[in-house]
């Protein structure tokens, strides 16, 4: 090998390890990124649960390797529909023109799909209690006891599936208790407590957020 290429080929290596200690760097801060930013928006999420832009970390590199190799899409999927579900409490969403029965259709499709997909049988089961929540806090048209029983089942299939994926879910049991007080649906109890708010305390099981990374 010539003098000449030798010195190409020894710049060309130079060149590429320049690029991987970059790109190395904006890793590291990407990874950063996420990491202060779910501690900190989670922060936010607590004192104000419609607080708009919650986990966006701004990151660096194109396709957030970083985030993918943090397991960022569960993390953010769960909070987005926890937040979600606040919205349908305060019936709006800041950042979108979204009514309500909209929101809480999406509310609804998150959480099922963490129902099912979650990491973690305690966010699987917290996301089933919150369903719960949302489907006996949905106002039904009119008096139709049809439709009431109906829901009072929904409901506590949902509270109940949630204390079979954590039987230490003390929210889903108490939220269970309350639902299954309501003896006559349609004659009181169920038109006038449940759909608002009746007796489920605690934020209905949507504390537990983590600690992040």
């Amino acid at each position: 090998m010539s003098p000449a290429l030798r010195r190409h080929r020894a710049a060309f290596v130079a060149l590429v390890l320049v690029a991987a200690a970059a790109v190395l760097v904006l890793f590291a801060f990407d990874a950063r990124a996420w990491q202060s930013t779910v501690r900190r928006d989670d922060i936010r999420f607590r004192a104000l649960p419609g607080a708009p832009g919650l986990w966006k970390p701004s990151t660096l590199l194109p396709g957030d390797p970083a985030g993918l190799a943090l397991g960022t899409g569960d993390t953010v999927a769960w909070r987005w529909a926890l937040q979600t579900f606040w919205d349908t409490r305060i019936g709006s969403n800041p950042e979108a023109a979204a009514d309500l029965p909209t929101l809480r259709a999406e509310a609804q499709a998150q959480l099922l799909a963490l129902t099912a997909n979650a990491t973690t049988a305690a966010e699987r089961s917290d996301a089933a209690n919150l369903l719960g929540v949302l489907v006996i806090t949905t106002p039904v048209a009119g008096n139709n006891l049809n439709v009431i029983e109906q829901t009072l089942r929904q409901t506590i299939g949902y509270f109940q599936q949630a204390i079979a994926l954590d039987p230490t879910n003390a929210d889903a049991k108490q939220n269970l208790e309350h639902v299954l007080r309501v003896t006559r649906p349609g004659k009181g109890p169920i038109g006038k407590d449940a759909h608002a708010g009746f007796g489920f305390g605690r934020g209905h099981g949507a504390a537990r957020l983590g600690n992040g990374y």
